[in-house]
């Protein structure tokens, strides 16, 4: 009876240790996917490290690639400098007060390659030749002051036209805007309007990459009213939809290429104008690579980035870990190089 109890109380003990070394080897699983699964959020969430690519002493508006050197938009003034040490003047338009934005010539679909062209607060559209020589391109229908927010049609959904956005940001007398598309020839055709859903307008604009869900190839907007704001897009027949609500007014924004870099002499990357430190700050491609296809948004004042992509039939907004050096932002312009 003895050898019966002994082997009674031997059984659950073997059970046991067959349990425990169950357990045991879960807990290492377990372990192991809660290390692995910290170091990926670790890896995503790491700050990066944004750098000062030039300190140009000019009130920043917006910068441009021209495939060869940057040009930079001077706040108010309306003058163009080109990239230096100092910056060299590359031509002068009007000066008006608010913000002028400018974009490169496609060099197709009837725009001439190597023209510069400029959206001034005026709502006048000048053509800037590769000499500096400036002439007015179009006027659009539209006596408000605006933020100059322009983008070329690159997808075809609005004919290839050059889109120019009226609005400015954290007015307190505008809501919204209009948006028109001027042809080669300098022909203005009204698109659609868009609202703030209160005080501002928008700052700048971007078309969306020809493959960003329901809204491929659309017109983006960033509706800037101060402490907070929204990515509006519009279509082609001027229909317009709320993608993205932010913090804080957005102002630039970018299209990060699905594709790898060309070849750029190593400046493949981010850059973005401040007014008050006059700095252009970059980010390196490499280091943007979790965001191709997306859209990069930065807020004018915080200074805070986000990246929207689609989700389905909507968008999904995530923050990216940018650290700028420096406070006191006022962030504007912005291109991304490769």
């Amino acid at each position: 009876m003895s050898c019966a109890v002994r082997t009674r109380q031997l059984m659950p003990r073997r059970v046991s240790l067959q349990s425990w070394a169950l357990v045991a080897a879960i807990a290492v699983l377990m372990l192991a996917a809660s290390s692995a699964s910290e170091h990926a959020a670790g890896a995503s969430t790491a700050a990066i490290p944004v750098t000062v690519y030039d300190h140009t002493g000019l009130r920043l508006a917006d910068i441009v690639w021209t495939g060869r050197r940057f040009l930079y938009v001077e706040n108010t003034t309306n003058a163009v400098w080109a990239q230096g040490s100092p910056p060299s003047l590359f031509a002068s338009m009007p000066r008006v007060v608010e913000e002028t934005r400018c974009v490169m010539s496609p060099g197709a679909h009837g725009f001439p390659s190597g023209y510069l062209f400029c959206h001034a607060p005026d709502n006048v559209l000048y053509r800037i030749r590769s000499d500096g020589t400036v002439t007015v391109f179009a006027r659009l229908p539209d006596t408000s002051v605006s933020d100059g927010a322009l983008a070329f049609d690159t997808v075809g959904r609005f004919g290839f036209r050059l889109l120019a956005a009226t609005g400015r940001s954290g007015s307190p007398n505008n809501d919204g805007g209009a948006v028109f598309g001027v042809t080669a020839a300098g022909a203005v055709r009204s698109i659609g309007h868009y609202s703030a859903r209160g005080a501002g307008g928008a700052d700048e604009i971007a078309l969306a990459p020809a493959r960003f869900g329901t809204a491929s190839g659309q017109l983006v907007l960033t509706v800037d009213a101060g402490k907070h704001g929204a990515l509006v897009t519009m279509d082609a027949r001027g229909r317009t939809r709320e993608i993205a609500t932010l913090p804080d007014g957005p102002n630039p924004i970018v299209a990060v290429p699905a594709t790898r870099p060309r070849p750029t002499g190593g400046r493949a990357g981010l850059y973005v104008t401040d007014t008050n430190s006059t700095n252009v700050f970059y980010v390196p491609a490499s280091k943007l690579s979790a965001y191709a296809g997306m859209l990069v948004v930065g807020t004018e004042i915080g200074a805070s980035f986000w990246a929207v992509s689609p989700n389905g039939r909507t968008f999904r907004s995530r923050r990216i870990p940018l650290t700028l050096p420096g406070s006191n932002f006022n962030l504007e312009g912005a291109k991304f190089v490769g």
